[in-house]
């Protein structure tokens, strides 16, 4: 029992070390988006003998000469059925071809309301570019309305996150950025013919420059705006016409009638046997008190005498009981009257043993009436042939 014992604990401890050095290698190699692609790859490329990326024109202090965030894209759209749907995939080249976004789905056509859709977004820029992903990681997808929101962990299973950034230094020097994100809308099919997805981050090429065009600590932040990609919806199964309103009060929570009385026998059955065991080891080594003959004998009498007061008289059923105390004390009780005389002829108490049964037997058979003065002598009688313990 013991090998076995051990074998398995081996076994257990090899699994758990096995699936951490997993989850740790997979959480190496995913980047999770809660800051900032920095450029501290830029000094790699150039050990690897890349060319260096110019740096870009002079930033002024106050102007915004960067074209990656669209303001029409930027715009919460207006739906109409005869908008056209965005392609999927889409592309899109910005700031002199410094920054290449490409966005698309796994699937475009046959959503429903609430669905996890998969997308991944593709950034290719300079190691000299700052990509900015707190918004994302805040779950933030648009800066000015959304039609998506993220889905929440706790839909996911275990070991899962909504978004997953990886980042790859490309032979030319740049850098590409990797975000699958899982997104859901809750727009309905009745209000937006297709849904239209787009990602909002901010990115800098540099540091803002002051009035005298001295380089401060502070990157020039700009709107980056993926192109829109669209999705359709289902149309065998969609989530309904308009909005309804559904009681926010807590519902009451119902159980079945034969639950509580299940759960009382569940947990009866479930301690029986062990109650059961310990009884009757307690019963064979702390055995219980072994009473008497005598004792015995007497607990009947005295229990009628008791309710033949209470009753303010003996009854037939009061003599049966006697008679039965009496039969069960000599081991005679399926005996007549002629059998216990032959069986008890040496015992010197047989004249009161033979008076007591003749009497209850005449009470019993006979129909013979009960007074005090006969309860008396029996009464007497039952002192005499069985002794109180």
């Amino acid at each position: 029992m013991f090998v076995r014992f051990r074998r398995s604990l081996h076994s257990f401890v090899i699994r758990m070390a096995s699936a951490v050095i997993l989850t740790a290698v997979s959480a190496v190699q995913v980047v999770s988006a809660q800051g900032t692609v920095s450029p501290t790859l830029a000094p790699q490329s150039q050990v690897n003998g890349a060319t260096p990326v110019p740096s870009g024109p002079a930033l002024v202090a106050g102007v915004a000469i960067g074209d990656c965030g669209d303001v029409s894209q930027a715009m919460v759209r207006s739906y109409h059925t005869g908008a056209r749907r965005p392609p999927n995939p889409a592309t899109k080249v910005c700031e002199g071809g410094r920054i290449r976004v490409r966005v698309a789905a796994e699937r475009h056509f046959g959503h429903r309301i609430m669905d996890p859709v998969r997308v991944t977004v593709l950034l290719n820029f300079e190691p000299t570019t700052l990509v900015d992903l707190d918004s994302l990681a805040r779950g933030t997808i648009t800066f000015n309305g959304q039609e998506f929101d993220l889905v929440r962990q706790q839909a996911l299973p275990y070991g899962q996150t909504p978004v997953v950034v990886e980042t790859q230094q490309l032979r030319d020097g740049s850098l590409l950025l990797k975000i699958e994100m899982l997104v859901q809308s809750a727009v309905p099919a009745s209000v937006a013919p297709y849904l239209v997805f787009r990602l909002d981050l901010r990115y800098a090429l540099g540091n803002i420059r002051d009035a005298q065009g001295i380089e401060t600590a502070a990157p020039d932040w700009r709107v980056l705006s993926t192109p829109l990609i669209g999705l359709t919806m289902s149309s065998t199964a969609v989530a309904g016409d308009q909005f309804r309103d559904i009681p926010l009060e807590p519902v009451q929570q119902v159980r079945p009638w034969p639950a509580l009385w299940l759960l009382i026998v569940g947990v009866f059955l479930m301690f029986f046997m062990p109650g059961l065991l310990v009884v009757q080891w307690i019963n064979r080594h702390r055995p219980g008190r072994q009473l008497s003959r005598e004792e015995i004998a007497w607990r009947t009498l005295d229990a009628v005498r008791a309710s033949a007061r209470e009753n303010d008289g003996y009854t037939r059923a009061h003599i049966r009981r006697i008679a039965h105390a009496v039969r069960l004390y000599f081991d005679v009780e399926s005996a007549t009257v002629s059998e216990v005389q032959s069986r008890l002829a040496n015992d010197p108490r047989l004249a009161d043993i033979i008076g007591v049964l003749q009497s209850c037997e005449g009470v019993l058979f006979e129909g013979s009436a009960i007074d005090r003065q006969e309860i008396k002598v029996l009464q007497r009688k039952l002192k005499s042939i069985i002794p109180r313990p």
